[in-house]
């Protein structure tokens, strides 16, 4: 056998492999990670308008993606039914109308689907919180039996979003005009009501979207104090920001908040108050409360908002923003600096397994011969090579 040689072939294949390999992840990094200080968010496409057909909406609220990301879950209110779509907007089924039965809804307002792929509902005007399977059947209904408004603990005056723990032992009702978040198991039976009306930490005034990170951290936004509060797992207050303005951390009108898989937080903020802006926005906070980013103005184009209601992030970043009163669904995807300096273009790089014999040099074997990423030609010592295997052979 000539080790040389067989040495030589050795090398290429595994040069071929690692250069791959860091081909691989650096297009990975650049696309699955830029998107966490993103800056820049570019109009991707859009679907909808106002109507009742599949695909049409009336008044579209909260949306969210099953743990796959292969179903989007839209809440079409005025339409009373959540209809279910692919990531480019394809329509695949629907379920719901309007009634107080089993399944049926009455201003339907914000969804969560649990790890399971079950789709938890805050039906407001029937004062009332639903489960359903992730095709949309019935599971368990609990809050308002006759679906009257009331005070009383474990139950609901205008809930407008639910949220389901990672580990699906509770589910957390935003019990909006009761200034609290209820909690429960996710049999439908009551355990505690956390806040009350107010301004001090732990207070809430009209809360409309409870939010859960990876550190089992909750947000939730109020509409009717103009900020964001973070809680630890125990609901004790850890942050507060934002306050009535047009400000870079202030919100006119506030509607709701989504997380990204970093725990950025994301809010659509209409301006649609008197003495506000009037130009309706989304803003991006990291986790912390600190601003990265906003984007957005009034209109009927493409990339504007007119009233923008709730948003999901997939795993890629993309932001999903429905507009109650374009009756639409924007997509967005990022931008970063991040991404355009780590992307390659495939199409343009060429992988050589050309082997060739450098002038001898006195530079170590292992430096001289590793892989260079910004070389896609690797320039081999084959005598050093072939010197080093035969020392690991012995």
């Amino acid at each position: 056998m000539n080790l040389a040689i067989d040495t030589k072939r050795l090398f290429v294949i595994f040069s071929s492999i690692s250069l791959s390999l860091l081909l691989a992840a650096v297009l990975t990094t650049g696309t699955v990670n830029a998107f966490e200080n993103a800056t820049e968010y570019k109009f991707v496409k859009k679907w909808g308008g106002a109507g009742s057909a599949d695909g049409q909406f009336l008044r579209p609220h909260d949306l969210d993606f099953n743990k796959e990301e292969t179903v989007l879950y839209i809440v079409d209110r005025d339409g009373s039914r959540i209809q279910a779509f692919d990531k480019d907007g394809k329509f695949l089924f629907k379920f719901g109308k309007d009634g107080t039965g089993d399944g049926q809804m009455h201003v339907p307002y914000g969804i969560d689907v649990d790890k399971e792929g079950n789709v938890w509902l805050a039906d407001r005007a029937n004062d009332r919180a639903q489960e359903f399977d992730s095709k949309g059947k019935f599971v368990l209904k609990f809050g308002n039996v006759d679906g009257v408004p009331s005070a009383e603990e474990g139950k609901f005056d205008n809930p407008r979003h639910v949220a389901v723990s990672k580990d699906l032992r509770y589910v957390y009702v935003a019990d909006s005009k009761n200034n609290r978040i209820s909690q429960f198991d996710t049999k439908g039976n009551y355990i505690k009501s956390i806040g009350q009306l107010g301004t001090k930490p732990g207070d809430f005034n009209l809360p409309t979207t409870i939010e859960i990170d990876s550190k089992g951290n909750f947000f939730v936004n109020e509409r009717g104090n103009e900020r964001i509060q973070k809680f630890d797992s125990n609901w004790k207050p850890t942050l507060i920001w934002g306050s009535k303005g047009s400000g870079d951390k202030q919100f006119c009108h506030i509607e709701h908040i989504a997380l990204d898989k970093y725990d950025n937080v994301y809010v659509t903020d209409p301006q649609s108050d008197p003495g506000c802006s009037q130009q309706p926005r989304v803003l991006k906070f990291d986790s912390e409360g600190k601003f990265i980013t906003k984007w957005g103005s009034f209109g009927k184009g493409d990339g504007q908002f007119q009233d923008p209601e709730h948003l999901a992030v997939d795993s890629e970043g993309n932001v999903y923003i429905s507009d109650r009163k374009r009756d639409d669904i924007q997509k967005f995807t990022p931008i970063s600096s991040e991404t355009s300096n780590q992307s390659v273009n495939m199409s343009n790089t060429k992988l050589s397994t050309k082997v060739e014999t450098p002038k001898k040099t006195n530079t170590n074997v292992l430096v001289d011969i590793a892989p260079k990423p910004s070389n896609t030609t690797k320039t081999i010592d084959v005598k050093a090579w072939d010197n080093l295997i035969r020392q690991k052979l012995k």
